[in-house]
């Protein structure tokens, strides 16, 4: 066993010293040309696919800017994705305190990582796949419904590898039979769903810029931030202007299109900074305007989750225990299988618009969690029991309003482009929000009453948190279920909206991705969606992107 384990590290090692001196992208340059067709801000999850997309018509330069550089090792392995956050490939981006939410972090302040570098918040994030409900796509505009959308949902489903939670979770196994026994209407249960391949994360930084990489026709420059979107004078997106790693400045343009891939945030950050967006806002930072698009920045939304602890006498969760044992660590570096090979979340449900996650590990790194979330202590260890006990039995249903109603903003904090925007998504704003969660809660509720988790023993924890001791320490009751929620719910990372897409006159792009008022410009990220996804959205915008292409280039899909 141990020469088997022996010559599998020698091979792994041998192969990332050969990928890494012998083999490096030639598509990676140290500076650019003065001009390319198109020009992509953002190698996050959209940007990649894009620059694959237009890459592959030969007689067309493509130039992929990104702020960040390579994402390390760690990043690979999906059950360890919270430990990319807070470090350099981290935006490491922060709300603004919460008037209606978040009573129980320092500040009222959530954090919102967002992944810095090639990949972006596809090398960090949770790597659910979902495409949510066809009635998710009603209100949106003409070519973008869950029809037109349907062959690019499958093509993504083909190109990133989906797989389900293994088979032998028990878990999974339980929350999938009870839907045998639960009463309800309109209710769906399914395993967890997720993007790997071989047991390591497989985003599209794998699945289409790494295939595309050493094309002649696409230059990629990393660690370099783009400041501004410039403009001629009839309108036309020119091109850009880049700070290099160095601090030097320059400017490069793009003969076709500029197309922002840079985010939810960053991209109504750069284009209020470049004269786009509410003439109001932009005088106040005395910043010159381009195209008055008072939305700009608006409909900002996310996912709040609140984590319900389930205690369990059975031996069927994830524990750091058994993720630490010489036997779960060889499974996965040796054989790519394991818990370390899965995002621990084990199975998904709906209910109308209700949801939740069965995320199958209880137990918490206590500094780890704590520190990345802003939570203060006393709520924390109200909220997570297990947080001193790394071998404690248990699980986390997040459960959350697949539809929320509240709507937030991204404005600037000022006219610098390294100054983080303000980021409200005003958490719990609208109290159907409120009442959509305790629907949630309840159908949660309602399968640990199943025959197969009570035999595990299977109950759900209530945190005793100070705001709350006056109330009866029941979820059934709306009043404890609100009041648990403004304290201890938090972000699904899930944000999205900001830069609308829609056919009125208020909207930031139109049907075809164009941000209104100007030429040459197009938005492609998370930022566009008109209203939720009821479910993680990651590959509906790889989805928005694989689409997006199409339009680009002028071609039908086939």
């Amino acid at each position: 066993m141990w020469n088997y384990v022996l010559i599998s590290t020698l091979i792994l090692f041998a192969s990332l010293l050969y990928h890494c001196y012998f083999n490096g992208p030639t598509s990676i340059i140290e500076l650019p040309n003065t001009h390319y067709d198109y020009i992509i801000v953002g190698a996050g999850t959209a940007g990649c696919v894009l620059a694959s997309r237009l890459s592959e018509i030969s007689n067309v330069s493509v130039l992929l800017v990104e702020a960040g550089g390579h994402f390390g090792w760690i990043s690979s392995v999906p059950i360890l994705a919270p430990i990319m956050q807070k470090t350099d490939v981290d935006w490491s981006y922060s709300t603004e305190p919460q008037r209606f939410s978040s009573k129980g972090f320092w500040n009222h302040i959530q954090k919102i990582p967002r992944g810095k570098g090639l990949g972006g918040s596809g090398q960090i994030n949770h790597l659910v796949h979902s495409f949510g409900k066809p009635e998710d796509y009603k209100a949106w505009p003409r070519g973008w419904s869950h029809a037109d959308l349907l062959p690019y949902f499958k093509k993504v489903s083909d190109i990133m590898n989906v797989m389900s939670s293994p088979e032998e979770e028990y878990l999974a196994q339980a929350f999938l039979m009870a839907e045998e026994s639960l009463k309800l209407n309109n209710v769906t249960l399914q395993k967890g769903m997720y993007t790997t391949k071989r047991g390591s994360r497989w985003s599209t930084f794998n699945a289409h810029l790494q295939n595309a990489w050493n094309r002649k026709n696409l230059h990629i420059l990393i660690n370099t931030l783009v400041s501004k979107i410039l403009f001629k004078e009839n309108l036309n997106a020119d091109g850009i202007k880049v700070i290099y790693k160095d601090g030097s400045v320059g400017n490069i343009a793009a003969r076709k299109e500029v197309i922002l891939c840079a985010g939810v945030i960053n991209s109504p950050q750069l284009l209020l900074l470049s004269g786009i967006g509410s003439a109001e806002e932009l005088d106040k930072f005395q910043i010159p305007v381009v195209s008055n698009v008072p939305e700009v920045g608006k409909n900002l939304f996310d996912h709040l989750l609140l984590p319900l602890y389930v205690n369990l006498q059975a031996r069927v969760s994830i524990t750091l225990y058994k993720l630490q044992t010489l036997p779960e660590v060889l499974n996965y570096f040796v054989f790519g299988r394991g818990w370390y090979a899965t995002n621990g979340i084990m199975a998904i449900g709906r209910a109308n618009d209700s949801g939740v996650m069965l995320f199958g590990m209880g137990s918490t790194d206590e500094n780890i969690l704590r520190s990345l979330s802003n939570y203060k202590i006393e709520p924390y260890k109200s909220m997570y029991p297990s947080y001193n006990n790394n071998s404690r039995e248990g699980f986390l249903f997040l459960s959350y309003c697949l539809q929320p109603k509240s709507r937030g903003s991204v404005s600037l904090r000022s006219n610098n482009i390294r100054h983080h925007p303000k980021i409200d998504p005003a958490y719990l704003q609208h109290y159907d929000d409120v009442l959509c969660t305790h629907g949630a809660i309840n159908f949660a509720l309602q399968t640990l009453e199943t025959p197969k988790f009570r035999e595990y023993g299977a109950n759900v924890h209530h945190p005793d948190l100070e705001e709350c001791r006056h109330l009866p320490q029941d979820y059934r009751d709306i009043e404890y279920t609100e009041c648990v929620l403004r304290v201890g719910a938090l972000t699904s990372y899930h944000v999205c909206g900001s830069c609308r897409m829609g056919t009125d006159d208020r909207a930031v792009v139109d049907e075809k991705l164009r941000v209104r008022g100007v030429k040459r410009l197009r938005i492609v990220d998370a930022s566009i969606l008109p209203s939720p996804i009821s479910g993680n959205p990651n590959s509906v915008v790889i989805a928005i992107a694989e689409r997006a292409s199409d339009l680009i280039l002028g071609r039908t899909f086939n």
